[in-house]
Order: C-alpha cells, then sequence, then structure tokens
C-alpha cells in the first residue's frame, strides 16, 4: 500500500481512501490478535468476561467512529481507541501474574513476554500515532520508529518462543 501511495499522483483519493482502509483493517486485525492472545492467559471467568467485554466496547466504539468521520480520513482515532482498548486485557493479566502466588521466573514464562510486547507495542505506537499528526514533514520519521516497536514486539515474541512452555493455567 505504501508503494501504491508513493506512486500515485498527490492528493488521489483513491489511493487515500484505499490506505486509510487498509490501515483500519490492520487495526482491527492487531487488536483481535492481541486479545485473543492476552485472553488466552488470563484464567479468572469474571476477568475473561472482562476481556470480551471490552472487545465489545472497543467493535462498538470502532463502528460509533467510523459512521461519525465518514468518509474516513485518518486512522489517527482508531489507532488512539485501539491503543486505549488493548490496555485494560494486559492490567488483568498483570493482575492475575502478581496476585498469584507462583514460584516460577518470569524469564522462563512466555505470556509475560508476549504480553509485555504487546503492551509496549501498543503504548508507543500511540504515541507515535499523535507525533505523526502533529510533527508535519518529519511524519515520516515518526512511521520509522514505528516500525522499530514493531521489531520489538517481535524479539519478545522470539524471546516467548525460546521460554520453557507453560501451562495454560498456571495461576491458580
Amino acid at each position: 500500500m505504501e508503494f501504491y501511495m508513493y506512486i500515485s499522483p498527490k492528493g488521489d483519493r483513491f489511493a487515500l481512501l484505499l490506505n486509510v482502509i487498509c490501515d483500519d483493517t490492520l487495526t482491527i486485525f492487531e487488536f483481535c490478535v492481541f486479545s485473543l492472545l492476552i485472553l488466552h492467559y488470563i484464567v479468572g471467568s469474571g476477568r475473561r468476561l472482562a476481556v470480551k467485554l471490552n472487545t465489545v466496547i472497543f467493535f462498538i466504539a470502532e463502528i460509533i467512529l467510523l459512521f461519525w468521520t465518514f468518509p474516513p480520513r485518518s486512522n489517527i482515532p482508531l489507532g488512539l481507541l485501539e491503543g486505549a482498548a488493548i490496555v485494560p486485557p494486559g492490567v488483568i493479566y498483570y493482575y492475575e501474574l502478581f496476585t498469584s502466588m507462583n514460584t516460577k521466573a518470569l524469564k522462563d514464562r512466555p505470556s509475560f513476554w508476549v504480553v509485555t510486547g504487546i503492551l509496549c507495542q501498543a503504548a508507543c505506537n500511540s504515541f507515535l500515532i499523535l507525533s505523526m499528526e502533529y510533527m508535519g514533514r518529519f511524519g515520516d520519521g515518526a512511521y520509522a520508529f514505528g516500525i522499530l516497536f514493531y521489531c520489538i514486539l517481535f524479539v519478545l515474541l522470539l524471546r516467548a518462543y525460546k521460554s520453557p512452555p507453560e501451562a495454560k493455567f498456571s495461576f491458580s
């Protein structure tokens, strides 16, 4: 998509709308994958329900946001909404992690590395999305930092892959 934006004439309406649609689709896909990854490691039934309700609230807010800003011009509100919506499941995970009496070291827990990577990437991308909006011609540099944070996420996912496997319900 970025290559098409680069070669299209400046102000091409089709290219702009296609870019927004692709960005929104990626944001929704990211949120679904991140929520499912975090939900996999949450044990308490009430807390699992809270994560599922958070997902429903995200989708309702997203639909309202898309209809409110129609035709879509920017993916910034949806990106900020995703960053805000991914924090509660992570906080719930950390609550369960640090209130349980499990002696397994954090460095040996793949779930810790996965959730830490997701929250770090979501928090940093939210700030970068805001800075891309207000930095003007330096917005491309902020975009490059966003790619750097995705690389950090993948390094943490690789660290989780190298950790010994843990049971799904290890916090009990």
